[in-house]
């Protein structure tokens, strides 16, 4: 798609490379807050995704969306925003790269565990609410494993609430964040008249396949790499064989047929046995932990290329 026919953007990215130092992590879990506070005052404002590239990563992304072009550029140009990008400017590594983008954005899969807050603002409650979460969301941006805040506005008329993301490394440091002193002190400080609220711990998008064991379920790539090698024959045979004996049925209903039997065949005996041979490499380990990847991520490589081969083999015809 070129500059001519591209849509218009509804969404920035801001890359940011800090640099070593003592208080930066804390200057930056502060400016987080206030970054977040001031784009969600903005008028179609939909939500602000922050992210480090990997855990414990010196670079993060924030991804800044808003329902229309022209509350983008609103947003892109307003003084607030310039004041707090030029805040940026002690904490940034002078070395790193420095850009705003146009992007298209979904959660990424990241190696991480996420709790889900679903909060009901009463009306006429949303300035003292916006005070209250950003004290909170640069109290949690200090603790061990954070990996980022996803906040997303109200969505329609019908669902008015706020949700947010909060991510952590593993369950464990999330956990301790969800259960410590500081986190019980700001919750009281809201009263039952200003907000209320639910959450939620978001699974794996594979959890029904592979072994829950706290903080040793697989990274999310390695789940769906394996996925990916025990569906694709599976896809392949049926291609191969089931097809021709669907092909007088209408499509949507030969779709169902062939993606009910991938599933099944995929969800029950497949993933069983492929997580049991593969376990050594799927679960976290700190003991000669490069040796153990390498030789992982080289066998799930031969294996593709194995697979590969014999479907071209049989495609060949």
């Amino acid at each position: 798609m070129n500059d001519s026919t591209r849509p218009p953007a509804t969404a920035i990215t801001t890359n940011i490379s800090l640099r070593e130092g003592v208080g930066v992590g804390q200057s930056f879990a502060a400016w987080q807050s206030k970054f977040t506070s001031a784009a969600a005052q903005v008028s179609g404002f939909l939500a602000l995704d922050i992210a480090p590239a990997f855990a414990g990563s010196s670079d993060w992304r924030i991804i800044q969306r808003f329902r229309s072009p022209d509350a983008l550029d609103l947003w892109r140009t307003s003084s607030v925003r310039r004041q707090l990008i030029a805040e940026l400017a002690p904490m940034r590594n002078p070395d790193g790269a420095e850009s705003d983008d146009e992007t298209l954005h979904a959660l990424d899969p990241l190696s991480c565990v996420t709790e889900v807050i679903m909060t009901a603002v009463e009306p006429g409650k949303e300035t003292v609410f916006r005070e209250w979460a950003e004290t909170i969301q640069e109290s949690q941006s200090m603790f061990p494993g954070y990996m980022g805040t996803l906040v997303q506005a109200p969505v329609s008329e019908e669902m008015q609430y706020w949700t947010t993301l909060v991510r952590f490394s593993n369950p464990t440091q999330l956990d301790a964040w969800l259960g410590s002193s500081d986190r019980k002190q700001l919750l009281e400080r809201v009263q039952p008249d200003v907000a209320s609220w639910k959450s939620y711990r978001m699974q794996s998008p594979f959890a029904g396949w592979f072994p829950d064991t706290g903080d040793s379920r697989p990274p999310a790539w390695k789940q769906t790499a394996l996925v990916l090698l025990v569906l694709f024959p599976v896809v392949m045979l049926e291609i191969k064989f089931l097809s021709p004996l669907l092909a007088g049925l209408h499509v949507t209903i030969a779709t169902f047929i062939g993606n009910a039997i991938s599933v099944s065949v995929v969800s029950w005996p497949l993933m069983k046995v492929a997580v049991y041979f593969m376990g050594w490499w799927l679960t976290p380990v700190t003991a000669r932990h490069w040796q153990r990847e390498a030789r992982g991520i080289g066998t799930m490589v031969a294996l593709y290329v194995i697979e590969l081969a014999i479907f071209m083999l049989m495609f060949r015809a």
